[in-house]
């Protein structure tokens, strides 16, 4: 459990930060709206870009941190941005990153093949559309390939959703989920989910658990936000410079031999293993 003093009980803080993320996706969506209607076809990638922001800031940072200073006089702490751990954590972090990539390509192409019963044809066929107008409107955002997209999407898929993301979902939503007393390995996974879920990309459902779930141990095991902040960064800002190199976010890990899917999931497993034994103990009482 978060040692933590609040002004409010656990029920109240989760429905207060639920109610801040409603009311943030409801003003960014008039405020969008209002963009696009006002938006020329040559404007129209200009206008999205800055509606993604506002909905980022406005649903993800405001609630997170609002939320944070309502419920307790010392929000930087339930954050968990108030501290940061030795560099060789961070190398840890990201090499578990670029080692699970070959094994997390395969899973991706696992779940992107799933099926539905034939008896439940339509809504497969309802969720793929789903999940393919949530993949075009990241497609649309990024724009041409150009260098100067390229920086901007850096800057908009890369860091700012990292930071925001990770604001709300792990420095916010897992940290209080955990102030409930339920298990830190229970906050995470509950809040693997819910990130997973918010995607609205039912097909990639598994991959983004897993990572989730792996953002959410980096936080656990090094009791910084800034961690699991570093690493999301730096998937999304791969999965762009991928796409502007190749046309295509996806890369080739999971048609791999056998041997270099083993060799991800224990290379990964050995970067797991350092991390746990190396975490911040006094983070997991926190």
């Amino acid at each position: 459990m978060i040692n933590i003093t609040y002004t409010m009980p656990p029920a109240r803080r989760l429905l207060l930060l639920a109610l801040l993320f409603v009311a943030g996706l409801s003003i960014a969506g008039i405020a969008g709206g209002m963009l696009m209607s006002m938006a020329s076809p040559a404007r129209l990638l200009a206008m999205t870009r800055i509606a993604t922001v506002i909905q980022d800031v406005l649903m993800l940072v405001v609630p997170a941190v609002a939320t944070a200073m309502l419920v307790t006089r010392r929000p930087a702490q339930l954050l968990a941005v108030d501290t940061t751990p030795p560099a060789t954590f961070y190398l840890a972090a990201v090499a578990g990153l670029i080692f699970a990539s070959p094994l997390m390509s395969a899973i991706i192409e696992w779940n992107a093949s799933l099926h539905l019963p034939a008896s439940m044809q339509a809504l497969e066929a309802s969720l793929r559309a789903m999940e393919e107008r949530a993949g075009g409107a990241v497609e649309f955002m990024l724009g041409p390939a150009t260098a100067g997209n390229l920086v901007v999407s850096l800057l908009l898929v890369g860091v700012l959703a990292g930071v925001s993301e990770e604001l709300f979902f792990r420095g916010a939503l897992q940290r209080l989920i955990a102030s409930t007393g339920m298990s830190a390995a229970g906050a995470v996974w509950v809040t693997a989910l819910v990130f997973s879920a918010v995607h609205m990309q039912p097909f990639g459902l598994v991959p983004r658990l897993l990572l989730g779930a792996y953002l959410g141990y980096l936080l656990v095991w090094s009791g910084s936000v800034w961690v699991p902040v570093t690493v999301h960064t730096l998937n999304n800002s791969l999965y762009v410079v991928m796409r502007y190199a190749t046309g295509s976010g996806e890369s080739e890990y999971g048609s791999g031999s056998p041997v270099v899917l083993i060799a991800s999931a224990v290379l990964t497993g050995a970067m797991l293993v350092w991390m746990y034994r190396n975490r911040n103990k006094k983070s997991e009482n926190q």
